[in-house]
């Protein structure tokens, strides 16, 4: 179960972190444009699983001798890539207008690229799909609508930690996967 949760937690950081500075970029947010931006950004993330699990579903047979190798990789690499980014990315502006549907759709896709890795993971290592995908969702849900609220409030001085806090989550449950094949 502490392992779900890391992972729904690791990789919804980067809606998180979108989240924070949508919410940053606007004084005041209706209820119904939070819980929109929190859908969109849980459907990807679930969308990008499935998609990613089906791949790693098809590729099991071929790679199972070293899917830990795989899973480190794919896992530590993200990881790395979230910190990367949680570093060098550059605050919103507050004077930008309100994130429009194709905004809203492509931040959503990009932000769950990670997810399509971590989906062929799951299907490698055999963990419960549909735990994992309700776990995604919801905590994505949750962290984006937080991420808009505190966004407002904090502006973007949480986005960055989130995102080196999710990327190492990564890192560590890819270098335990690791270790329990070594």
């Amino acid at each position: 179960m502490f392992s779900t949760l890391a992972i729904a937690v690791g990789v919804s950081a980067d809606a998180f972190t979108v989240a924070i500075g949508k919410g940053a970029r606007q004084e005041r947010h209706r209820t119904i444009d939070i819980l929109t931006i929190a859908f969109v950004f849980a459907l990807a993330e679930t969308i990008a699983l499935l998609i990613g699990w089906s791949f790693g579903r098809a590729a099991n047979s071929y790679i199972a001798v070293v899917d830990h190798w795989f899973a480190f990789s794919i896992l530590g690499g993200v990881g790395l890539r979230m910190i990367w980014e949680s570093l060098i990315s550059s605050p919103p502006s507050h004077s930008r207008p309100a994130m429009i549907w194709p905004t809203l759709a492509l931040t959503s896709i990009g932000t769950s690229v990670d997810t399509l890795g971590v989906g062929a993971v799951l299907a490698l290592i055999e963990d419960s799909l549909f735990s994992i995908a309700f776990s995604i969702a919801a905590v994505t849900f949750v962290l984006a609508c937080l991420g808009m609220l505190l966004g407002r409030v904090a502006g973007t001085a949480i986005g960055k930690p989130a995102g080196a806090i999710g990327g190492i989550i990564l890192i560590t449950i890819g270098s335990v996967i690791l270790l329990q094949h070594l």
